[in-house]
Formats: C-alpha cells, structure tokens, sequence
C-alpha cells in the first residue's frame, strides 16, 4: 500500500522540485532562480508566496530527514550485530517506513500547497524544466560511465 501511494505521489513531487526534492539537503528554491521564473513567467508575488509555503515546511521536513537518517544508521548498526533479533530488526524497519511515509505526505502537502499557487501553464513549464534538467543530468552520468569504462580498458 504504502509502496503504491509513493509511486503514485513520485510525478508530483518530482515536478514540483524542479532540480530534486529528495534527499537530505534543504531543497533548491527554484522559484528563486531568475532563469526559471522568467521561464515560468513567475511573478515576484508567486515566488513570495512559495516561499512562504517552504519556509512553513522546512523545518517539519528537515526534523524528518534527520530522524529518517538516525533511524536507518540505527538500523544498520543493528544489522552488523551477531545476534540481532528478526523482531527487532523488523520494528526498526516498520519505524523507518512510517518516518518515510510521513516525509512524504509532508511533501505531498507542500507541493499541493505550492501548486495551488501556479497556474496550470507554468506548472507545466515546471513540469518541462525539470524534465530537461533530468535529462542532462543522464546524459552526463553516461557519459561519466563511458569515459570510467574507457579508463579501465586501457
């Protein structure tokens, strides 16, 4: 269940960051790049309002992300142990997913907030640059992969 909502969730959140909104850093402000708001026709009222938006959330996400991270580091503490426990291995790991799923619904809720911000043709436009912005970002990983695999043969 949990898995569907987030694969269901992933298009939005992907389209409201623009350049990743996963993570443990704090989130690129996109709105705030002249680039993009002349691109999206973004207005100074919009970005002030989206930034009032992330700022209420900021907070409540990042105490997440750093919970999520003590949690998992926990975990594979544990998991190095000889004689950890199948049970409490487990409830370490229900843990981690509820803190996930929580992140998530935060995020969800931020992006509807921020959505309801835009109007449908720049979200679209958000939509369209942050798809460029993957692709470059792939074609440059390729192309990282290929000159490593070049250096190896040699």
């Amino acid at each position: 269940m949990r898995a569907s909502i987030f694969i269901l969730t992933l298009p939005f959140l992907m389209t409201a960051s623009a350049y990743g909104y996963f993570g443990g850093e704090v989130y690129y402000k996109w709105w705030k790049n002249p680039k993009i708001a002349e691109e999206m026709e973004l207005t100074q009222d919009q970005a002030d309002e989206i930034e009032s938006v992330f700022t209420s959330y900021k907070e409540e996400i990042i105490v997440h992300q750093k919970e999520l991270r003590q949690r998992e580091s926990e975990l594979l503490t544990k998991l190095r142990e000889p004689q950890c426990s199948r049970e409490e291995v487990m409830h370490m790991t229900d843990d981690i997913e509820n803190i996930k799923a929580a992140l998530t619904r935060i995020k969800v809720d931020m992006f509807l907030k921020i959505k309801n911000i835009l109007t449908r043709e720049q979200e679209e436009s958000l939509h369209n640059i942050r798809a460029r912005y993957k692709e470059r970002k792939l074609k440059e990983m390729r192309e990282l992969r290929q000159m490593q695999q070049g250096e190896t043969v040699q």
